[in-house]
């Protein structure tokens, strides 16, 4: 797998090169290795589309003398066979971590990171191609989006790496800490992860067996469980890890942003030239009006990476509702901007104007999630705060086949022969005139349909975004039982 791994990144060693050879004109530059770790998986590989885009961008706007000097997508793949991608980014690929061996650790994909890591580290071949271009790699992550050209912020003796918020260890942490470091302090933890991390190859030889060795007993310990996230744990995995042979990290709290549709003022003050990177990991959601939702809440326009985790978004996105955050602007723009560089090689996109075809979802119509709308924030949160669902609920329509609509008070449907399902608002400006915002709602009873409220009558119809045409398929007309509007 290495030998054919080499031969795929070949794109990677001119441009490594190139940097080496620039050395003399650019006095002073300390050039590094953008070392983008991922998986093969079709949610990772559009990130890393987007990604390796802005990366393009950023290198391109630090001229000659950028510190950004190569590229190299590390792809944890089945048997490290090559995922497709590699003609278009510069890319080594690893053998992934079997089905096995993560299914004794929850199933944890993130793992495969610090051993693909690893696998760098240990063959020759991989890591000449690394070593073409620099001696210090930048760790990064695909839903990454740079920002600005990014300097050498590390040392041979010192990496750097982000703070992060929810990283600082406490008392109660202790015992984890001694189970992997004996005589170890969680004061000694330093509240970093491996990503974004810039960082000398010497010092990352040093750490990366602890890393992966850590990180898979974490996920293993359903007691560590109890004091540290799952999700994170293969961050600790590294920060314990880094701490147990003395490590340390100069540490940059604008090193990167990780903004969503909640992000407080602070936060965004200078935004975007403050910050190198933004981390997309938390969600954008909103109303229609701007309002920003609560956690734990689906918004009417909803941008959040985990929708497209078995298909790449379509372009183009619209744009987040007036009164959205300026971080939500940027996202969408750097989503858009990237997928129309890759013009019909991006697999996804919305047919034009005027088409029979349907429009293709992307931020609108995604609350019908059955989890969300048996949460308080979900039917119980409409029924307190939209006219149209006070106005319906508990109400009973006749429908012209001779079934029953009935529309009940927790957001519990039953239609045709009794048969259950959910209800409640479905403000989605694809619709059109076909099921108007402020007038329409989703019933999924039998299926998944969308219901346009005009008075005391229904026009049910088949949803939207899964029939062949724009034209909507009606199902069902309904009249309210007993008259009334």
């Amino acid at each position: 797998a290495a030998a054919s791994a080499a031969a795929a990144s070949a794109a990677a060693t001119t441009a490594a090169a190139a940097s080496k050879s620039d050395a003399d004109d650019c006095p002073g530059r300390v050039p590094f290795h953008g070392l983008l770790t991922c998986q093969g998986s079709v949610y990772q590989q559009w990130q890393a589309r987007i990604m390796y885009h802005h990366w393009k961008k950023a290198s391109a706007a630090g001229g000659k003398c950028t510190d950004m000097a190569a590229f190299t997508r590390l792809c944890a793949t089945a048997g490290g066979r090559p995922d497709g991608l590699e003609g278009e980014i510069p890319t080594l690929f690893t053998v992934e971590l079997s089905a096995q061996v993560l299914a004794s650790h929850f199933h944890f994909g993130v793992l495969n990171r610090p051993n693909s890591v690893k696998q760098l580290m240990e063959s020759t071949t991989l890591l000449a191609e690394i070593r073409k271009t620099s001696d210090y790699v930048l760790i990064l992550e695909t839903d990454h989006v740079i920002m600005r050209p990014i300097p050498n912020l590390a040392t041979p003796e010192k990496p750097a790496a982000f703070v992060f918020g929810y990283m600082f260890p406490q008392p109660s942490q202790q015992w984890v800490v001694e189970k992997y470091w004996p005589g170890g302090s969680y004061k000694s933890v330093q509240p970093v992860g491996p990503s974004p991390l810039l960082i000398h190859l010497d010092q990352l030889r040093r750490v990366y067996q602890k890393w992966l060795d850590f990180s898979l007993g974490l996920r293993s310990n359903s007691e560590a469980e109890r004091v540290i996230q799952g999700w994170v744990q293969e961050m600790w995995g590294y920060s314990i890890a880094s701490a147990s042979i003395g490590l340390r990290h100069q540490v940059f709290r604008d090193f990167q942003v990780e903004p969503g549709a909640l992000s407080s003022a602070a936060q965004l003050d200078g935004f975007p030239l403050r910050y190198w990177i933004f981390h997309y990991t938390y969600q954008f959601e909103y109303y229609l009006d701007g309002t920003p939702c609560q956690p734990w809440t689906i918004g009417e326009f909803s941008l959040d990476k985990r929708h497209f985790s078995a298909e790449p978004p379509p372009y183009p996105l619209p744009d987040p509702p007036p009164g959205a955050n300026k971080a939500a602007f940027f996202l969408v723009g750097a989503f858009n901007e990237a997928m129309r560089a890759l013009g019909t090689a991006w697999p996804r996109r919305q047919p034009a104007p005027g088409s029979s075809e349907p429009p293709l979802q992307s931020v609108y119509g995604r609350r019908r999630l059955d989890w969300f709308g048996r949460h308080a924030n979900g039917f119980a949160t409409e029924l307190r705060t939209m006219p149209l669902i006070k106005r319906l609920v508990g109400s009973e329509w006749a429908c012209e086949d001779g079934s029953s609509l009935q529309l009940g008070g927790n957001g519990d449907a039953r239609w045709r022969s009794g048969r259950s399902g959910r209800w409640g608002s479905m403000n989605n400006p694809d619709l059109g005139g076909a099921c108007p915002v402020g007038a329409c709602i989703y019933v999924d009873v039998s299926g998944s349909h969308n219901v346009a409220v005009n008075g005391s009558s229904l026009t049910v119809m088949r949803l939207f975004y899964r029939t062949a045409s724009a034209t909507p398929e009606v199902v069902a007309r309904c009249h309210r039982s007993g008259g009334g509007a």
